[in-house]
């Protein structure tokens, strides 16, 4: 995980330290993003789309779904800098994302809790305009609140002309970026980690999971003898991949 992400989880842990001993290992668990316009309308040409009016909604509820099955368990939030996933993270985790990462007029609970981290590592794959990020000049001026944005290189929207790396070692990058920032979790009883993603990045880290926008599935890291990670489903995750499996939610969106 980069230095400034590094940083973030360390503010993050140094806020809620406790000592009792963990009762259990902390949870991953992958977000993907809440409806956007790009979504809504169909069209690819978007440009780093926002969420659509019904994904704002969306958002807010997952966030209330969210709390009533994991309240004051969570360490670190780390998300895709595209706009609508910054957006759903905002929306979704106001209760748990610290105050001062929202405008001062929000209303929002000024209690001490959970900045945002950002990694473009996260971000959509292919090159696709809605599939392209911003330039953080623009994105400070849609979050003037999330000082973390400068922290991003100013090229992360860019993406590579070359071929990327296989998909299993994709995997193994990230998953080894999230093992780092859970062993930086140091109070015991808040060491999940909130990830906000999108559908292809889900399916390079936990292939053949499926998740719908603005919803989330819950895992365990775990790590073979050879010390390859994977994610497993937790019980709870579990359940709910099995619900999914009984109807089609995809409701014709577009992904990503």
């Amino acid at each position: 995980m980069s230095k400034s992400i590094n940083r973030l989880v360390e503010t993050n842990t140094s806020r809620h330290r406790a000592n009792p001993p963990p009762t259990m290992p902390g949870q991953i668990h992958l977000v993907r993003h809440a409806e956007g316009l790009h979504n809504l309308r169909q069209d690819v040409n978007i440009r780093d789309a926002p969420l659509s009016e019904r994904g704002c909604d969306n958002a807010d509820a997952l966030g209330r779904d969210f709390i009533a099955a994991h309240s004051d368990r969570v360490g670190a939030v780390i998300s895709s800098p595209f706009r609508r996933s910054i957006q759903t993270s905002l929306i979704a985790f106001r209760r748990i994302l610290d105050a001062g990462q929202y405008p001062a007029n929000m209303g929002v609970d000024a209690k001490p809790g959970v900045w945002l981290a950002l990694d473009p590592a996260l971000q959509e794959l292919g090159d696709l305009p809605c599939n392209t990020g911003s330039p953080v000049n623009e994105l400070m001026s849609k979050f003037p609140a999330l000082s973390q944005l400068q922290r991003l290189d100013q090229n992360w929207y860019i993406k590579p002309q070359r071929n990327l790396p296989p998909a299993p070692q994709r995997q193994q990058e990230i998953l080894r970026r999230l093992e780092r920032a859970q062993a930086d979790l140091s109070d015991p009883q808040r060491n999940d980690i909130v990830v906000v993603t999108h559908e292809g990045i889900i399916g390079t880290i936990a292939p053949g999971i499926r998740i719908p926008p603005g919803q989330w599935r819950s895992f365990e890291l775990v790590k073979d003898a050879g010390g390859t990670l994977s994610l497993q489903l937790a019980r709870d995750g579990n359940a709910m991949e099995e619900s999914l499996r009984n109807r089609d939610e995809s409701g014709g969106l577009l992904n990503a």
